[in-house]
């Protein structure tokens, strides 16, 4: 553990910036990488330390015991589609949010194929292979199917019009083509699913043949199917955010992050934990910031140095978690960021604040953008709300006013780069 001592006097800044690291013959380079974590402080006496080793904070994930499931069943009927239907997720407490959810098919089918000759001389010998599928489809982007096939033959077929032996068509089956087949389909963005009424999917079926003996044969398969449908809904308690951490915001120099964040009108004994992630959903603590008596009812500013990990391909998030004198827990805005993306990108970070909003609220770029943007309100339905254009001249800000002003609850603000064809999305709450 390292601790930053302050001997500052009040509204005196630091003289410098300190940096603590130790070596290990013992340890790896990853460790040591991870480690060498350091804090940095500006401002009046407020202290950062590394904690080690890192705890890691369950948070949100698309498992678990808070879950809601549905079931629908699917009754026989050889049509060639089924709408399930299934109510959406509302919570009018606020108190949880759809994180994700997860969309389960189980189908039987059964199967019969009328094949009949239609040229004018025998054929003998011929094989088959008859083939049915099953596809669900559904809001956002759901998209998965499955299919079952068999195998009949040799046999032995007369010229078309053909009555006798051998005549000129056959019945291969009825068979059990798929027996409780099942299809699992995940969803991370269930924005259709939430609110009030039904969502519906759609089952479709289909079949195909083919014959190693050509194509003169005519094919009718006739196909009865039944099973069952469930849809779970995985809950997490909505995160209540922290009004008094603004300012949130990244750079990247090298391999070194720097975040730095505006604490408002603190109290003595005020705790901010710096948290990563690198799927947003389980956070782990890598610092930590206490406040003192000399910073209470003051504005503080501080810094962490976070030194990234090159083992980390993909995206990263950081938030601050606040945690006042009595236990009550808020928390920052989360960053994204995208170290060492293709092209040269490098570390790419956005924000949206303040959050929550009541007014105005602002999409801040952490470096200076160009382009033509389109920001888009959406209400947990999925429905936009409100929409404004917007074009940046190597620019980092994008207001955007909310006239008029939506009802409370949980949105998302959708922000698209039409000029680099490329999508931000930020959750945002409205007072």
């Amino acid at each position: 553990m390292w601790f930053l001592r302050c001997g500052t006097p009040p509204n005196t800044p630091l003289a410098g910036l300190l940096k603590h690291g130790y070596s290990n013959p013992n340890t790896s380079r990853k460790s040591v990488l991870m480690k060498s974590v350091y804090p940095l402080l500006i401002t009046v006496c407020a202290c950062i330390s590394v904690i080690l080793p890192r705890n890691t904070l369950a948070q949100c994930t698309c498992t678990g015991k808070d879950s809601i499931t549905q079931y629908v069943t699917v009754d026989t009927s050889n049509g060639p589609k089924v709408l399930i239907t299934f109510n959406k997720y509302q919570d009018p407490t606020g108190a949880m949010y759809l994180a994700c959810m997860e969309l389960t098919d189980t189908i039987s089918i059964v199967s019969s194929t009328l094949v009949r000759n239609q040229a004018s001389g025998p054929i003998i010998g011929a094989n088959f292979t008859i083939s049915v599928t099953t596809k669900i489809t559904g809001p956002p982007s759901i998209n998965a199917s499955k299919s079952g096939s068999l195998d009949y033959g040799p046999f032995d077929f007369g010229p078309a019009g053909t009555t006798g032996t051998p005549s000129d068509s056959i019945v291969l089956g009825p068979d059990t083509m798929l027996n409780r087949k099942v299809t699992n389909v995940s969803v991370s963005n269930p924005a259709p699913y939430i609110g009030t009424g039904t969502v519906s999917d759609t089952l479709t079926f289909g079949g195909g043949a083919f014959s190693d003996a050509g194509t003169s044969f005519d094919y009718q398969i006739r196909t009865k199917y039944w099973g069952s449908a469930r849809i779970t809904f995985f809950l997490c308690p909505s995160i209540p955010l922290a009004t008094t951490i603004t300012n949130f915001t990244a750079s990247q120099d090298g391999n070194t992050v720097l975040l730095q964040w505006l604490a408002q009108n603190e109290q003595n004994n005020d705790t901010y934990e710096i948290q990563i992630s690198t799927d947003g959903k389980q956070f782990t603590s890598i610092g930590k910031a206490q406040s003192s008596i000399a910073t209470a009812g003051t504005a503080t500013k501080y810094q962490y140095q976070y030194n990234l990990d090159q083992a980390n391909v993909g995206k990263i998030y950081f938030r601050i978690r606040r945690t006042d004198v009595d236990r009550k827990m808020t928390y920052s805005g989360t960053l994204t960021l995208t170290p060492g993306g293709s092209g040269g990108d490098g570390l790419f970070v956005y924000n949206t604040y303040p959050n929550p909003v009541t007014n105005t609220l602002l999409f801040r770029f952490n470096s200076p953008q160009t382009g033509s943007y389109l920001l888009e309100l959406v209400n947990a339905a999925g429905q936009v709300i409100q929409r404004r254009s917007a074009t940046l001249n190597a620019g980092n800000n994008i207001r955007m006013d909310l006239s008029p002003q939506p009802a409370r609850g949980l949105y998302f603000l959708r922000t698209v780069d039409m000029t680099h064809s490329k999508q931000y999305t930020s959750k945002i709450y409205i007072n």
